[in-house]
């Protein structure tokens, strides 16, 4: 889930990249893996875009890697991208499980391009997470949707509940991390600048149904927009945060 320019459709692609190649995530974030095959469903991002973010975010060797042909890049900017609509799954979502056979991983970005139903009605976002429930079922792959967060989360955007709509949504998820720019007070405590703070980025494993708890990591954003891990003066306080963003696994 996130605002714009936190930089989650960045980290989302990241991951998607570091299971084909087998490297870690945003230099450290996450281990490298064995390497799998990955479905990105991209609902704002058009084929040249995500080429250019790919070129960005890979090195000259990276790029001539084999394995990336195991990553499938669905680039859905100005068509129909519902997997439900009314209730119901669509032919999207069947075509979807067809594309994603073998796939370790599956990532839907962003989750409101992906349904017709309101997103503050606790029925049809159950229905909707009913529908992920059985994608992830039928093709064996694990599913990651991103989502905005509400309002309210400008005053706690490491809530479990900063999303934006119905509860049911994170109800469904086994986990789940927020992403948020960095405040002022945290800045001036880490002696960056008004203009650099918003480099900075948050993030906190705020659920996590199947493993351990996680502190606060942070990560910053390069020239090209990927977020890589840094350590910041452990002396900050923790602060609030804006720019919410979430991912929810």
């Amino acid at each position: 889930m996130a605002s714009g320019g936190t930089g989650k459709s960045f980290l989302a692609l990241d991951i998607a990249i570091s299971q084909v190649i087998g490297r870690p995530v945003a230099d450290g974030l996450f281990p490298s893996t064995n390497q799998h095959k990955v479905v990105y469903l991209a609902g704002e991002e058009s084929d040249r875009l995500l080429a250019e973010r790919l070129r960005c975010m890979l090195t000259k060797r990276e790029r001539e890697l084999p394995t990336l042909q195991n990553l499938i890049l669905l680039a859905m900017s100005g068509n129909d991208c519902l997997l439900v609509s009314r209730g119901q799954p669509t032919s999207l979502l069947n075509e979807l499980e067809n594309v994603a056979q073998g796939a370790r991983l599956i990532i839907l970005d962003p989750i409101r391009r992906l349904h017709d139903g309101d997103e503050n009605d606790s029925a049809a976002m159950t229905q909707f997470v009913i529908a992920l429930e059985s994608l992830a079922k039928k093709t064996g792959a694990a599913v990651i949707g991103l989502h905005h967060t509400n309002r309210a989360s400008v005053e706690d955007a490491s809530s479990q509940h900063a999303s934006r709509g119905s509860s049911a949504l994170v109800d469904g998820a086994r986990w789940q991390i927020n992403l948020s720019t960095m405040n002022e007070k945290t800045a001036a405590v880490c002696g960056k600048s008004n203009e650099d703070r918003h480099n900075f980025v948050a993030l906190d494993f705020v659920k996590g149904n199947y493993f351990s708890p996680r502190p606060r990591s942070w990560l910053k954003r390069d020239p090209n927009g990927s977020l890589k891990l840094v350590t910041l003066n452990k002396s900050q306080p923790k602060g609030k945060t804006v720019g919410g963003a979430h991912l929810i696994f």
